[in-house]
């Protein structure tokens, strides 16, 4: 193999697609969103509850607050990043999708409309039936 078509070792590592490679992403995107949080809340409440920053780390511990919200912002999106091939797919087939005309549409909510009001109101039949008849059990338990 000639040395031009060799790929560097480092930049081999970083383009080659590993098995978990989201699933870890998601974890410590997940992670850096709570920690971020939990610093923020310590710094807003006093250090009662939360995570508190130690003013003597270098540049961290000046801007704690900062720090926090680089957490959660990066926490973001390397979450978008993890979740994002999950819905590629689904982009695809949504692009594919004919989609009801207005009349089709109206229709269609018109039917719903009146499946649910016809379902209610048997439902409220039911309710009353069922309560008459508990009425009379009650009244022929009384008569025994």
């Amino acid at each position: 193999m000639p040395e031009k078509d060799k790929p560097n070792g480092i930049l081999a590592i970083f383009t080659k697609e590993y098995k978990y490679e989201g699933l870890i992403l998601l974890v410590l995107s997940l992670i850096a969103i709570i920690l971020g949080s939990m610093v923020l809340i310590g710094e807003t409440s006093g250090g009662s509850s939360g995570l508190t920053i130690n003013k003597n780390v270098f540049l961290i511990g000046d801007y704690p607050k900062a720090f926090a919200w680089i957490l959660i912002i990066l926490g973001a999106m390397s979450l978008i990043l993890a979740i994002w091939p999950f819905f590629k797919p689904s982009i695809a087939e949504v692009k594919r999708v004919t989609w009801p005309t207005k009349g089709t549409l109206f229709q269609n909510t018109a039917i719903v409309f009146a499946f649910i009001l016809i379902m209610s109101l048997l439902f409220l039949l039911y309710d009353f039936a069922l309560g008459y008849l508990l009425q009379l059990f009650e009244w022929l338990a009384g008569k025994i």
